[in-house]
């Protein structure tokens, strides 16, 4: 108990994590991309159904001013001037004698005037979701601002020197900007999910998780594609044989359920040292490489009794007292801690002594990696 508390109140290793996320980290960018091309659609889509339809038209006037009394000309209209002018009724009766029928509030609300730099450009917008509206509602804005100039004592004459046809009005395109959140929100997302399995998962990847994990022996660590016995298979050698002591035979129970692959990559290491490629062999389901052709087992040679944990029963456990004991082969980098707590409640029961646990098929690139 005492030792599933420490491991509960662990520290995270980071340069674990760092490794971890290196493996997943094609995963994180093909999600990113997936993010981004999810918000640009959607974003489009929206952009597509919800944009309201509306037209808006342009109309630019050229406007000569009277001279007052005092031979000044009059020069006092601006922007929000002509906005007021417009709303007033002196000029909208003017506008809605062209529009029979359309309602005053509306066409009210749809015309906007603005002076940008020199007083005697007056621009017109209409707006409106019906292109023959805002057509009409310029057409009238123009001869109802005309007729005003000659009414009034200010001004001498308004003219259109520009007046342009109704255009849709868009949404300013922003599909970068939802790709870019699309994917940032999914990137994010990824990391979270990743950070989330990672502090549930229980998987095996050095020895220190074995000796963090469980009250046994890290006696080392069998790689998949062994080059060379150093330094990973010199220090499993040589912990098995101070483990046993004397003995030259003992059980192994295979947690990945590969036992009898483990039993001739064990034998191999143990009694030459060295493996050659067997014919027909997979590297892909095993992990080192086995020799084509057995020799007889002499005297002094180790012998490996392989079991798997699927087909684990109390048979076993008697050859396993027979034995002396067993070595638990955890396989790296996949959470099999709740069966493995299951089997060692199980060999605790039948008495069946433990010399220690080995990590079995592990990645040889992490683990050079986590050890430099």
């Amino acid at each position: 108990m005492r030792m599933n508390e420490e491991y509960l109140s662990r520290g995270m290793d980071l340069k674990r994590l760092m490794l971890y996320f290196q493996k997943k980290i094609w995963v994180i960018i093909m999600l990113t991309v997936l993010g981004a091309t999810f918000g640009g659609v959607t974003y489009q889509i929206v952009r597509g159904m919800k944009m309201p339809v509306e037209y808006e038209a342009m109309s630019k006037l050229y406007i000569s001013f009277r001279v007052d009394e005092n031979g000044e000309v009059y020069q006092h209209y601006n922007g929000y001037t002509w906005n007021d002018l417009l709303d007033t009724d002196p000029i909208l009766d003017l506008i809605m004698k062209e529009l029979p029928g359309y309602e005053r509030t509306k066409v009210r609300d749809a015309t906007t005037a603005e002076i940008l730099s020199d007083i005697r450009l007056l621009t017109i917008y209409v707006r409106g979701d019906s292109e023959k509206f805002v057509r009409e509602v310029r057409n009238a804005a123009e001869a109802g601002l005309m007729e005003f100039a000659k009414q009034s004592e200010e001004l001498k004459l308004i003219k259109v020197i520009r007046s342009e046809p109704p255009v849709r009005i868009y949404w300013d395109d922003r599909t970068a900007a939802a790709c870019s959140a699309g994917g940032i929100v999914m990137g994010i997302l990824a990391f979270l999910a990743f950070g989330f399995a990672y502090a549930l998962n229980e998987s095996i990847y050095v020895q220190g998780d074995v000796e963090k994990r469980y009250p046994y022996r890290a006696l080392g660590i069998l790689t998949m594609n062994q080059k060379g016995l150093e330094p990973y298979a010199g220090e499993l050698k040589a912990d098995i044989h101070y483990a046993l002591g004397d003995k030259r035979t003992f059980a192994i129970l295979d947690m990945g359920n590969h036992a009898d692959m483990r039993k001739l990559e064990l034998e191999g290491l143990l009694n030459r040292g060295e493996m050659e490629v067997p014919a027909g062999s997979s590297e892909e389901e095993f992990g080192w490489h086995i020799m084509e052709e057995e020799k007889p087992r002499e005297a002094d040679e180790w012998e490996v009794v392989p079991f798997n944990e699927n087909v684990f029963s109390e048979e076993e456990c008697i050859r396993i007292r027979e034995l002396g004991g067993v070595v638990i082969l955890l396989p790296f980098g996949f959470d099999v801690g709740r069966k493995t707590e299951r089997i060692l409640t199980f060999l605790k029961n039948q008495d069946c002594n433990i010399f220690g646990m080995i990590i079995a098929q592990a990645d040889e690139e992490f683990l050079n990696r986590y050890y430099s």
